[in-house]
């Protein structure tokens, strides 16, 4: 096409050299990513991700209408998912609209899931507006014949049956590795270095040393954070450190001795001179992801290296560590046990009266029996400069200062013999059903007569007394007032409904706490019922928010 449009531009007879115009590409281009992708297998039979890159911008550079964009690629990912960072990082992109076109060398490259895979040629980018080029396998979504021909989902389909292949032998032989006593990885385990060539683990002259000290402490007696601190202090390198100085790891953050790196020490049977693997495994073949497996399926490889502990050694701590960890779960459960026991009765109603912020209960000493254990309740303020933070009160005391005030209430609400002006409250109540009830009947029997009126009315007309406008304007004026008066009516009819309610809801609460008058002891089920929350101040004021108060006197002018 470019050709054709020099010879349209200039004649023939024109003096002027066709090779010497320049040559200006009216075509418009679309931006386009070059995707490539190895997995680890690949990579290992000698695939080169220059040769693959290389393939797929010289294919870019010779299309007029292509641009490129940017390259794409994911080294070390099996095309049996789509979680790889790059195709990801593309797929930002696409939406963002930065790129039109995708090349990848093969449909293998773009991905071996068939399902994943067709769905996006087939759904995802021709709604995004993307074309897909494998420059291998002559596919082009732009051209209606290769988006319905039976090739791609073929294709896609022996794809994935190849991965599949792939895991399976893949997976068959690192098994046969794993029983040979073949240690996984590139690394090896503190203390010593995998050799390249044998993939045996050999002796690290640097950390041995320190791998026997963990081990000599540890039947010591010393505790696993004693031991992580004295490693601090000698400045033995941690086991990412030195993976690190070996090049194996790069440094993501400081390095600091901690008590489950001892553990992890402490418990690898490795240091004995056996080889443990299928601690995981993953068959991308059956459908399984990566997964821990019990120890009982580990594969264990006896005298496969040198041992830095001697197996007694190493059985003697194994033996400590599972009495030790058996102390600390019978510890955990009678402090468990003995928590459920000494439990807040108070839960989330105890609050400091100076800051507002919520007292929190606690136990000391954690360590100490039921007998000897002191629940307070605490308040930690809202912030470090809180004059009130560090105030507290024992359980036992609380509990007896509320029920003393919970007592006085009940005394104050119910005592037949003190209880003359409150009972008052109870006439006013029962005077405003009363008065309800009296203005419901008034609006009743007006709401009738209107009703009377208006019959009447009708018989006079049919009797002729009236004429038909008269009749009309009287009628229209009675219905009027009837529409009126039933308005009244329902809610005095209302009023009188919430009036005995809240006289019932009174009574029912005089009846309910009357059996507590005589109770003395700490009550949590009562105080819940009518507390709300308890406000304790430095100076051990206490402060109790009632959940209802007792209803006060109406006055004359009220009821009128």
């Amino acid at each position: 096409m470019a050709r054709k449009s020099r010879k349209q531009t200039f004649s023939e007879t024109e003096a002027v050299s066709l090779d010497a115009v320049p040559f200006i590409n009216t075509v418009p281009q679309i931006p386009t990513a070059a995707y490539g992708r190895l997995s680890v297998e690949e990579e290992a039979d000698g695939q080169s991700r220059e040769n693959q890159i290389a393939l797929l911008q010289d294919f870019i550079e010779h299309q007029s209408d292509l641009k490129l964009a940017g390259t794409y690629f994911d080294n070390g990912y099996t095309g049996t998912n789509f979680k790889r960072p790059d195709f990801i990082r593309l797929m930002d992109d696409v939406r963002q609209k930065k790129i039109g076109c995708i090349v990848v060398k093969d449909l293998s490259r773009f991905g071996r899931n068939m399902l994943e895979a067709s769905y996006y040629i087939e759904k995802v980018f021709p709604f995004l507006g993307v074309r897909l080029i494998a420059v291998t396998d002559h596919f082009d979504s732009s051209r209606k014949s290769d988006m319905e021909s039976i090739s791609v989902p073929l294709r896609n389909l022996v794809n994935e049956l190849y991965a599949k292949d792939i895991s399976r032998k893949i997976w068959s032989s690192l098994q046969k590795k794993k029983k040979d006593g073949f240690a996984a990885g590139n690394s090896a385990p503190y203390g010593y270095i995998r050799n390249p060539i044998t993939k045996r683990n050999e002796i690290d002259p640097e950390t041995a040393f320190y791998v026997q000290l963990i081990f000599m402490w540890a039947q010591l007696g010393v505790s696993m954070n004693e031991i992580a601190n004295r490693l601090q202090l000698l400045g033995a390198p941690t086991p990412r450190e030195r993976l690190h100085q070996l090049g194996i790891h790069r440094k993501t953050w400081e390095w600091i001795w901690r008590p489950t790196a001892v553990r992890n020490i402490l418990e690898n049977q490795t240091y004995v001179g056996d080889t443990v693997s299928n601690k995981t495994t993953q068959a991308l073949f059956a459908g399984q992801s990566k997964r821990l497996v019990p120890a009982d399926e580990w594969i264990i490889t006896p005298n496969t290296h040198p041992a830095i502990i001697p197996r007694d050694d190493f059985e003697a701590v194994q033996e400590q560590i599972k009495r030790s960890q058996q102390h600390y779960r019978e510890g955990r459960e009678a402090t468990a046990s003995i928590n459920k026991k000494l439990k807040d009765e108070l839960p989330e109603m105890v609050f400091c009266a100076d800051c507002g912020a919520r007292m929190e209960f606690d136990r000391f000493p954690h360590g100490a029996t039921e007998e000897k254990k002191v629940c307070y309740y605490i308040c930690k303020g809202r912030d470090l400069d809180c004059a009130c933070l560090g105030h507290q009160i024992t359980a036992n005391l609380l509990q007896m200062l509320v029920m003393d005030q919970v007592h006085q209430y009940l005394l104050y609400l119910c005592d037949r013999e003190s209880i003359a002006d409150q009972v008052q409250g109870t006439v006013n109540l029962q005077g405003s059903v009363a008065e309800a009830n009296s203005r419901y009947l008034k609006i009743n029997a007006k709401v009738q007569e209107l009703a009377d009126k208006r019959r009447k009315l009708y018989e006079d007309y049919v009797a002729g007394v009236l004429e038909f406008t008269e009749y009309q304007e009287i009628r229209a004026t009675y219905t009027a007032e009837y529409d009126r008066c039933r308005g009244s009516l329902e809610q005095a009819l209302q009023e009188r409904k919430d009036a005995e309610a809240r006289v019932k809801e009174f009574k029912d609460k005089m009846e309910k706490f009357r059996k507590y008058l005589d109770v003395r002891t700490f009550d949590a089920e009562l105080v819940r019922a009518l507390v709300e929350r308890i406000e304790i101040g430095r100076d051990r004021h206490i402060h109790l928010v009632f959940k209802f108060s007792i209803p006060a006197p109406l006055t004359e002018e009220a009821i009128e």
